[in-house]
């Protein structure tokens, strides 16, 4: 490293100094980076390959150059160097490193540089490749021998780029004492070891010698493997062929067993000889489903037969047995034999399934006593269906034939030409019992003139008429009468005939709809409780798993949106409900779709002809609300018969109804549920075995009592009484229901679903609310006919023919008569016995009449005229206050008939008689009607009686004031003592008697001791206020406000009586005003100043601790005191520089209330002393009266404002 770096640097020195390139330099930097490259081999190193020596010298250091003298460096280089210069032709001189020994010439003339022909280069040259040639071959030999001797040392760097690591042993010979040091390292490079190696080393040539004996191995056992195939393979193939034969057997063998199964099923199918019947007495050739197929059958032979059939057309569907049909096989003969039978015994289960499944469906409800050998039978048909794998879709047949009954029903009651049909035979009849009924009235009155004419004041008597005289005024008569009895007879029969059709109407339809509802309910009851026997599944998740037809599709979308379940993925539309019967009801979408139907059936028949049906088809609805609400509490009963005997509570709610909750089963809760009538519950309207075909719920005189019949006198309700069809023999569904069943049943999830709800934007709905929308705008419209005619515009024109202004014409009693003629009519509709309707009709059709009420409100709001409070009474009564006071009478008669209308409509027309369902009907009526009564009673106070009010409290305001003009000064008192009259004598004693004449009598009690009341507040209140004021206050003044005080009382008694009311002047507004009055009393004798040595604070408490302090106001007392005081202390109404009268009326308002001016009043007051105080300081002691009083009022002043605010 040292030449390889000092030679460049010559170079460069050469080339810096400005003169040609030496060709010393250059060799000698080539010779240098030969020998560096020679010196980078370690195995040239190693054998001392690298020197020009001849014959193979002493191995080089291993550490390369480091630590070598520059004379052994040289004498290592010298072939290098000779090869460098014959290379670079370059010059004379030789390297500095070259020993003097190989170049005699370099000692002499300085080396290389003394040669100076090509041919000793070249022949140098020569001997230096010579020389390298020589090396290269000692190089092979090495590497043959090391190859030979030491693979590792060749193959290690190969094996460690693979990944091998291998452990070497390499001996390192010394310097001088030729002593090698024994190392082990991992990986490539090294010499060879010769006589220390691990005992563990793995070497190359052991890893080839194992390799070839794999190898061998590898080969024999190919050998033996190959042999091993042929063998194997030779068995397999032998193996394959027996099993293909033994699966051929067996194949047969099961076909042979099909064959013989379907024989042995055949066998107890068919009977032998035998031709159109089964081996169970089916008949295959009789009655389909519309005949009477199924009738005399067996219910467990024909289940059987199911099963069967089921066995034999799974064996007839099999591939093995239908060889020929795809295969091209031949068919077996004992298996086509046998089809024919099979399929048409197939045919005859079905048909017989289906015939009594119609059957079943098509028989009207019965007793008690068969509903549960029905649905036995129901229950055995679909374990025959479920047999035939046709479970879902015999379910879901029958529970279409419901719905299409009831759809059927609906169709025929809500039928445009069924309306019109109605209306003519009800007006017919109603005309030919009017011409009877007015004939059978005329025979009467004949008969009765006969009998007149034969008593000594007949014909023969001295009064009785000339016979031609009373002929001819009876045949004048007798056609104007006879016509207007005619007339007014066929209008009230009319009424009574179309409430009589509408309800037999009514009542048809909910038997159809009840009866599809049954079928329905009980074939979901049956599906929820009947498992099959052998794999234990539940009929209702059979019926569930399957789709759902597309006539209940709306009703699965609708319980879909009102409920949180969401539909599953499963596809046929079959989403709704899935898994367990608690999620799926079918009963829950027969009701639903029946309820879809309906509303669009009702919508369009009010649409009919532009709606000239409307008022025709709003006339059903109470009828059909009723029989509805009958039909939903028939149903709950089952439902609750059901549900009862359920061990499992989860079956019943199911059907998504809402009922009442079920009563107990017995002593132990489950003695009743052992029966199966129990179990299985009665039929719908179960009534006794002997059931009325004619009765449409089928109940009869000899029911069950005590087993829940309807019948007896347990099923006899309050009211049956007084219903017209309650008085059967047997108390059939004719009667009315409980009310507790009625309630609940309007409560119930399967009532709000018949009702329905409107359910789009565009008005659509379902169930019963388009009827019943329909109904209350013809309620309405019937209720507003009469508005027309109340308070119609006068018209009255003056001498010059221009109109005068007057106030609008006020109804009549007669008018009002009208008005609630037809309230009561329009009531009525609810009352099962005058309206067909139910009770709960009420409080729905009292909505109707508080917005008539509230109609006539605002047309009475628009009568009452402005009189002005100023002109209303002055002098005599004006023309707009009567006119006001008039309707205010109008308005209080209104109020009187609207409170008395339940009672008239639902109580009265029954007493003496007494029912709870009808005084509970006028209570939920009264609390219908009540916001229409608060509307009439703040209509009357805001815009008669409280400016009627005010005006007249004017009027003793200003009467009041008049005390202060010197009446109860110390000489008007003693020049008038003598004098009879006092004050309340002269100015109000007459105006109170004024006021009563005049306006308390032409109001109403209610409103006349309203004004009374009104008017002795604000007296009182005002008289008081105006009392404490006077001043000076004398004892002679005292005296005869005292007596005025008495008379005051006398006078107020008097009002209050004469306006009509049962109060005394003491009860009025809680009796404060009249505790004032009687404490004022107790005030104008007060000495509590009479003890000089007393304290402004001690003469307060002395009066705060007097009982009659609490009854006056803050501010009566404050005046009263100002009278004791000193004439520097100025009056609050001298002070405000005011009249009394007018510092009064901040204190009383108009209306009565005095509680805004005690606040200012108290302000004032202090205002009063504050002045008091600074002008007693100027004045001393020359000013009279006591210098207490406005310490005194200092003191209490805050006090008494606490107490009030308390």
């Amino acid at each position: 490293m040292e030449a390889s770096s000092s030679a460049p640097a010559g170079a460069a020195a050469s080339f810096a100094s400005g003169g040609a390139p030496d060709p010393t330099a250059g060799s000698s930097g080539a010779a240098a980076a030969l020998s560096l490259l020679l010196r980078e081999d370690p195995l040239l190193v190693r054998h001392g390959l690298t020197s020009h020596g001849g014959g193979g010298g002493g191995p080089a250091r291993a550490d390369g150059d480091e630590g070598c003298t520059p004379a052994e460096a040289g004498e290592g280089d010298g072939a290098a160097h000779a090869y460098a210069a014959s290379l670079l032709r370059g010059g004379a001189t030789a390297s500095s490193s070259s020993s003097p020994k190989d170049d005699p010439s370099a000692s002499a003339g300085g080396g290389w540089t003394a040669a100076s022909s090509s041919g000793e280069y070249r022949r140098r040259a020569t001997e230096a490749l010579a020389e390298v040639d020589r090396e290269l071959a000692l190089v092979e030999s090495l590497a043959q021998r090391v190859s030979r001797e030491s693979p590792e040392e060749v193959a290690g760097p190969l094996l460690r780029l693979h990944g091998f690591e291998l452990a070497t042993s390499r001996e390192d010979d010394g310097g001088d004492g030729g002593e090698g040091a024994t190392t082990t390292t991992k990986g490539g490079g090294g010499g060879v070891g010769d006589d220390r190696r691990s005992s563990d080393l793995v070497t190359l040539a052991a890893a080839r010698d194992k390799a070839d004996r794999l190898a061998r191995q590898a080969q024999l056992l190919d050998g033996v493997a190959r042999r091993v195939e042929s063998a194997l393979a030779r068995g397999a193939t032998r193996m394959e062929s027996a099993t293909t034969r033994l699966s051929r057997v067996l194949d047969l063998s099961a076909t042979l067993k099909m064959a013989m199964r379907l024989q042995f099923e055949a066998r107890k199918v068919l009977r032998a000889g035998g031709e159109g019947t089964t081996g169970f007495g089916l008949d295959l050739g009789g009655g389909g489903p519309g005949g009477s197929a199924g009738g005399g059958v067996d219910l467990r032979d024909l289940t059987r037969a199911a099963a069967s059939v089921a066995a034999m057309e799974g064996l007839l569907a099999h591939p093995s047995l239908r060889a020929g049909d795809d295969d091209g096989g031949e068919a077996i003969d004992v298996v086509e034999h046998l089809r024919p039978p099979a399929e048409a015994a197939a045919e005859s289960v079905r048909e017989a399934a289906a015939g009594l499944l119609d059957e079943l469906q098509s028989r009207r409800r019965v007793g008690s006593e068969d509903a549960s050998a029905s649905l036995s039978r129901l229950g055995a048909t679909l374990q025959v269906y479920f047999h035939l794998g046709e479970l879902p879709d015999a379910a879901w047949r029958a529970a279409s034939s419901a719905l299409a009954a009831a759809e059927k029903a609906s169709s025929q009651l809500f039928h445009p030409a069924a309306l019109k049909k109605m209306g003519e035979a009800a007006a017919a009849e109603a005309r030919s019992l009017a011409e009877d009924e007015v004939a059978g009235k005329g025979k009467g009155d004949g008969a009765k003139g006969g009998e007149k004419g034969k008593d000594g004041k007949g014909a023969g008597g001295k009064d009785a008429l000339p016979p031609s005289s009373s002929s001819a005024a009876a045949t004048a008569t007798t056609g104007r009468q006879r016509k207007k009895q005619l007339e007014a007879a066929t209008e009230r029969l009319l009424k009574r005939k179309l409430r009589e059709k509408r309800a037999a109407a009514a009542s048809k339809w909910t038997t159809a709809i009840s009866d599809a509802a049954s079928r329905a309910w009980n074939l979901h009851r049956v599906l929820a409780r009947r498992n099959d026997p052998a794999s234990r599944r539940n009929f209702l998740e059979v019926v569930s798993e399957g789709s759902i037809p597309p006539e209940f599709r709306g009703a699965e979308e609708r319980l879909l949106r009102t409920s949180s379940r969401r539909p599953s993925g499963g596809g046929g539309g079959g989403g709704a409900a899935r898994g367990t019967t608690r999620d799926f009801s079918l009963f829950s979408l027969f009701w639903t779709q029946l309820s879809i139907g309906l509303g669009g059936r009702v919508q369009r028949l009010l649409r009919y002809d532009g709606g000239s049906l409307a008022s025709d088809v709003a006339a059903l609805f109470p009828a059909v609300r009723s029989a509805s609400l009958d039909a939903v509490a028939e149903l709950c009963d089952a439902m609750q018969v059901g549900r009862h005997a359920s061990p499992d509570a989860s079956v019943g709610d199911a059907s998504g109804a809402g009922c009442y909750a079920p009563a107990t089963a017995g002593a132990m809760g489950g003695s009743a549920g052992l029966e199966d009538s129990m179990f299985l519950g009665g039929g719908l309207g179960g009534g006794g075995g002997g059931a009325d075909p004619d009765d449409p719920f089928g109940g009869g005189g000899e029911a069950d009592e005590a087993g829940g019949g309807r019948g007896g006198y347990l099923a006899a309700s309050a009211d049956a009484w007084t219903r017209p069809d309650a008085a059967g023999a047997g108390g059939g569904d004719g009667a009315v229901r409980p009310a507790s069943s009625t309630s609940a049943a309007s409560s119930s999830a399967e009532w709000k679903t018949l009702r329905g709800e409107e359910v789009g934007a565009d008005g659509t709905s379902t169930g019963l609310w388009a009827l019943r929308r329909a109904f209350l705008e013809e309620s309405k419209r019937r209720l507003r006919a009469p508005l027309e005619r109340m308070f119609p515009e006068a018209v009255t024109v003056d001498e010059d023919g221009v109109a005068i202004p007057v106030p609008p014409t006020l109804p009549s009693r007669y008018d009002l008569a009208k008005l609630d003629a037809c309230v009561r009519e329009e009531l009525s509709l609810a009352d099962p016995r005058q309206g067909g309707g139910d009770f709960g009709m009420a409080a729905t059709i009292g909505e109707g009449v508080v917005e008539m009420l509230s109609e006539f409100c605002g047309m009475a709001r628009r009568a009452i005229g402005e009189a002005g409070e100023e002109r209303a009474v002055a002098g005599s009564v004006s023309e707009a206050t009567a006119h006001n006071m008039n309707v205010a009478g109008v308005m209080s008669t209104l109020a009187s008939f609207v409170r008395n209308a339940p009672e008239n409509a639902f109580v009265a027309p029954y007493r003496p008689a007494q029912s709870p369902q009808h005084e509970e009907a006028a209570r939920s009526c009264r609390v219908a009607l009540l916001p229409a009564l608060k509307e009439i009673d703040a209509l009357v106070r805001t815009r008669i009686l409280d400016p009627l009010c005010r005006a007249l409290n004017r009027r003793v305001a200003a009467a009041l004031a008049r005390m202060h003009r010197g009446t109860y000064l110390q000489e008007s008192a003693d020049a008038s003592s003598s004098q009879p009259g006092s004050f309340v004598q002269v100015h109000l004693a007459d105006l109170y008697d004024d006021v009563a004449a005049s306006y308390l009598s032409r109001l109403p009690n209610e409103y006349a001791a309203a004004v009374a009341s009104t008017v002795a507040t604000f007296s009182v209140y005002a008289f008081v206020s105006n009392a404490a004021l006077l001043r000076p206050l004398g004892e002679a003044s005292r005296l005869r406000l005292t007596q005025d005080l008495a008379d005051f009382e006398l006078a107020l008694e008097q009002l209050v009586f004469k306006g009509g009311t049962s109060l005394s002047l003491g009860q009025i507004a809680g009796g404060k005003p009249y505790a004032e009055l009687r404490a004022a009393r107790q005030l104008l004798f007060w000495s509590g100043l009479d003890d000089r040595t007393l304290g402004p604070a001690e003469v307060a408490r002395a009066l705060l601790r007097d009982a009659w302090a609490k009854d006056l106001r803050p501010s009566t007392l404050f005046h009263f005191l100002f009278s004791y005081g000193p004439s520097l202390l100025t009056s609050p109404h001298h002070f405000k520089r005011t009249d009394a009268g007018e510092y009064v009326g901040t204190l009383v308002k108009l209306d009565g209330s005095v509680e805004d001016g005690e606040a200012s009043a108290w302000m004032t007051t202090m205002a009063c002393c504050d002045a008091y105080q600074q002008r007693e300081s100027v004045d001393g002691a020359t000013s009279d009266g006591d210098r207490r009083v406005g310490a005194i009022l200092m003191v209490l002043g805050p006090e008494l404002l606490r107490r009030r605010r308390q």
